[in-house]
């Protein structure tokens, strides 16, 4: 009996490598309004000889940044139907490669939105742990016996982009959460809240300017997501601070910036608080 577990590396830059031995390159596919092809590559980081598999999933994210299936039959705005790729299954030594090759087909009557489905890549057990004389052999001579093997995948974010799409982003609730038992350091909270027919997508930036002194920036993550299924999203983000800063008396300035831009030109939405 396999148990899945599923890794979306869907706020995490590219060449991210999953807690197994599978890496997937680039973390996000996006097609946009003119693109037909594109292709992914999937690397065997382990010592070992790996099977994997590909398939497409629906998952929609919540408003913490996780994710959760699709039930079965509900409606939404899919890319699965329109892409399609090969190989589905292949085979790799140690430290080898191979592309994945994605090919869009768009419908004539497609409705102006953004379709998202995300491929699933899992790492096949070896054939040996699910040999079922191998559970007879072990088993009991009476009674019934479960074998529970992991099934560990990681999935990224296929999208597809047509007709006329907007967005816009707002911050909002931003606070710093400081160090206590739970939180080893302290980190800033923010709801990004998304309006529009398209997802938003970005690098965040925090910084604090003490007073009389000059900004620093004290946290940085890339590769922010929120999908269209969801117009606000709940995100944290730990905080380094340099020796002898104390977040007290001066500005926080937190900026979520399109990715690549100079954050002076390119900054999607931004939002000031005092701290005392």
């Amino acid at each position: 009996m396999g148990l899945t577990s599923v890794i979306t590396l869907s706020n995490i830059s590219t060449g991210v490598q999953a807690a197994t031995n599978l890496m997937v390159t680039p973390t996000r596919v996006v097609f946009e309004q003119r693109d037909r092809s594109a292709q992914v590559t999937l690397i065997n980081r382990g010592s070992e000889t790996g099977e994997f598999r590909i398939s497409f999933i629906r998952q929609n994210m919540t408003e913490n940044g996780s994710f959760e299936p699709v039930p079965e039959g509900e409606a939404g705005l899919f890319a699965d139907k329109m892409v399609r790729f090969s190989p589905r299954q292949v085979k790799l030594p140690p430290g080898q490669s191979q592309v994945i090759r994605l090919m869009l087909r768009k419908p004539r009557d497609l409705a102006d939105g953004e379709y998202r489905s995300h491929l699933l890549f899992q790492a096949l057990p070896p054939a040996a742990s699910s040999s079922i004389e191998n559970i007879a052999k072990d088993s009991p001579a009476e009674g019934i016996t479960v074998e529970l093997i992991p099934i560990v995948g990681v999935s990224i974010p296929v999208i597809v982009r047509h007709g006329q799409l907007d967005s816009a982003v707002t911050l909002s609730a931003a606070r710093v959460i400081p160090a206590d038992g739970v939180n080893a350091a302290p980190a800033v909270a923010v709801t990004i809240n998304r309006s529009g027919n398209g997802s938003a997508y970005g690098d965040f930036r925090a910084t604090f300017t003490p007073d009389g002194g000059d900004p620093i920036v004290v946290a940085q993550v890339n590769g922010v997501a929120v999908y269209a299924n969801i117009e606000e999203r709940r995100f944290q983000m730990p905080l380094t601070l340099p020796t002898g800063v104390n977040l007290i008396n001066g500005v926080f300035e937190l900026a979520f910036i399109k990715p690549g831009s100079d954050p002076q030109t390119g900054t999607l939405a931004r939002t000031r608080f005092v701290l005392n």
